[in-house]
């Protein structure tokens, strides 16, 4: 019920200054086309709106979970949000160090690239289960990877020079934001 009247008041609120042809004009000309995404996931039974709209996760994985993985998922969510996918990007580790390194956040905040500024976090199998896509740069462990693709990419480390380490990860970044557009 919530949603026809929200329906109603998008509706109302679309007719306010406009002329009687405006008005009286078929709704995919007055509000553009409708843009429905008839995906198989949504046109299961027993799937509520809400979970439909839920965003599915992309796990970027590097050693310690605090520099290329921070990147690639920062980098990821900005561009996804920029296209409204419904997508989140986050960052993993094979063996977390304490901290995330200081070369990626300076880094990430001389871009002006928001990223949630927390301890790395180790990879589990609850993440690659489920995610929708796991890109890795570094090796994955077998007993994490049963039943999950993982994309494996080498770029250089952030320490050894922050430029090049984003230059190489926005190309695995945008290829994996183009395929998943489609």
């Amino acid at each position: 019920m919530m949603g026809c009247a929200l329906m109603v008041l998008i509706v109302a609120s679309g007719c306010v200054g406009q002329t009687k042809e405006q008005k009286t004009a078929p709704t995919e000309a007055r509000f553009g086309p409708a843009k429905l995404n008839n995906t198989a996931e949504e046109q299961k039974p027993g799937k509520s709106a809400k979970q439909v709209q839920q965003p599915r996760t992309v796990v970027f994985v590097c050693e310690h979970g605090a520099a290329k993985s921070v990147i690639a998922a920062a980098y990821f969510n900005q561009l996804a949000a920029e296209r409204h996918l419904l997508f989140r990007a986050i960052a993993r580790g094979t063996t977390p160090q304490p901290e995330l390194a200081q070369s990626a956040t300076a880094g990430l905040r001389a871009d002006g690239v928001t990223f949630p500024d927390e301890k790395p976090r180790a990879l589990t199998a609850d993440d690659t289960r489920h995610a929708v896509r796991v890109v890795a740069f570094c090796p994955v462990p077998a007993s994490l990877r049963k039943g999950t693709r993982v994309e494996q990419y080498d770029v250089p480390a952030p320490g050894d020079g922050y430029a090049q380490s984003r230059d190489a990860i926005l190309v695995q970044v945008k290829a994996l934001i183009e395929e998943l557009h489609k």
